[in-house]
């Protein structure tokens, strides 16, 4: 691995090989299995470079990562933000940054295509890479491929952080997702997803566009979207909460925020999610319930999301492939572990509620 400040000394553009070559890049604040279990896993895909970005630059991941020659990692130190975004230093708006370190890769990157993904978002493929690609015309900059949910099944009381069922987005359709969920949980969801349901970008590289959380846009033109086409066999595979807990962390460092802060950060849905924890949620108990309501499926939920073609069981392994790929490292994926490492300011936020809980 290349341990440099940048994505590394490589010509952009594409490579002149005949199969297309793709690299992923994401900037991470987790716990260090999680990230070997992203990286493992979309090098066993067939990523040509992963590029990680380490919001917290002391990150303990960074000697794990360098055993691969096929990672870099830049650490977002005060000096890094100085030199990519000058006297502004690092943004406070999480998704700037991330668009700031994508577009940064998307420059430099020696790979036909990048892919834009957070750490909780695994990419899954039911195509070869190639035929997906290959389906894009020539004034096409970018592939969007859906987002499709992690849920669970009503009796699934599995504690592994990759199992559960996936729920496909419910697009220009309102009344099928009232008509499904119900009046409790349908204000809740976006498209039918209780997380964005945008999808990611996969750019293809050569072009001078910016690389968003959720799209390629190109400078000058109103931040309108660059010409795109929508994948069809790929799909990002989304753990919005690898627990309940980590759910439950990051909604109430949400809740901490103030209402124009959580309306510009989140979309609608969520924002009222976050709002009601803050505004009508007192208790643990009580927030990891709410959770469940709009995550879990009913037995007439998923029922009803199975007949529209709405619900898949797409299988994947990370943690597999984060033990052939880094053989050292112990970890454990269950909740309990998972949960052990969100770090001293999670355990706070959740001390916290539960303090509260108690009190009540």
């Amino acid at each position: 691995m290349n341990e440099t400040s940048e994505p590394g000394a490589e010509a952009s553009g594409p490579t002149p090989s005949k199969e297309p070559t793709w690299a992923v890049v994401a900037t991470v604040r987790e716990p260090a299995e999680l990230v070997l279990a992203f990286v493992a896993h979309h090098l066993e895909l067939g990523a040509h470079k992963i590029i990680i970005y380490l919001d917290d630059p002391d990150d303990p991941v960074r000697p794990l990562l360098v055993q691969t020659g096929r990672v870099n990692a830049v650490s977002c130190d005060a000096d890094y933000w100085k030199r990519v975004n000058g006297d502004r230093g690092r943004p406070e708006n999480q998704n700037a940054r991330q668009a700031i370190n994508a577009t940064q890769a998307y420059k430099k990157v020696r790979a036909d295509y990048l892919l834009h993904l957070d750490a909780d978002e695994f990419l899954h493929m039911a195509r070869p890479f190639a035929e997906e690609v290959a389906r894009l015309e020539e004034e096409d900059v970018w592939l969007r491929i859906p987002a499709v949910e992690r849920c669970w099944l009503a009796g699934d009381r599995s504690e592994h952080i990759f199992s559960g069922v996936f729920r496909h987005p419910i697009k220009q359709a309102p009344r099928i997702t009232r008509r499904i969920y119900g009046d409790e949980v349908a204000p809740y969801l976006a498209n039918g997803l209780a997380g964005a349901s945008h999808g990611k970008p996969l750019v293809r590289t050569g072009h001078k566009v910016q690389v968003q959380v959720h799209a390629a846009k190109l400078p000058g033109k109103n931040n309108g979207w660059a010409p795109h086409k929508k994948a069809t066999g790929l799909h990002v595979l989304h753990f919005d909460g690898l627990t309940p807990l980590h759910w439950a962390a990051k909604t109430l460092r949400y809740a901490e925020q103030g209402d124009e802060a959580i309306g510009r950060l989140l979309h609608e849905e969520r924002a009222r999610q976050v709002r009601h924890v803050r505004d009508n949620i007192s208790s643990m108990p009580e927030l990891l319930r709410f959770f469940r309501t709009i995550t879990g499926l009913t037995p007439d939920q998923a029922r009803a999301l199975t007949e529209h073609g709405r619900l898949s069981a797409m299988k994947i392994d990370p943690e597999a492939a984060m033990r052939r790929a880094f053989p050292d490292v112990e970890a454990d994926f269950s909740f309990r572990a998972f949960d052990l490492k969100l770090g001293g300011e999670n355990a706070k936020r959740l001390m916290k509620k539960i303090a509260e809980s108690k009190a009540a």
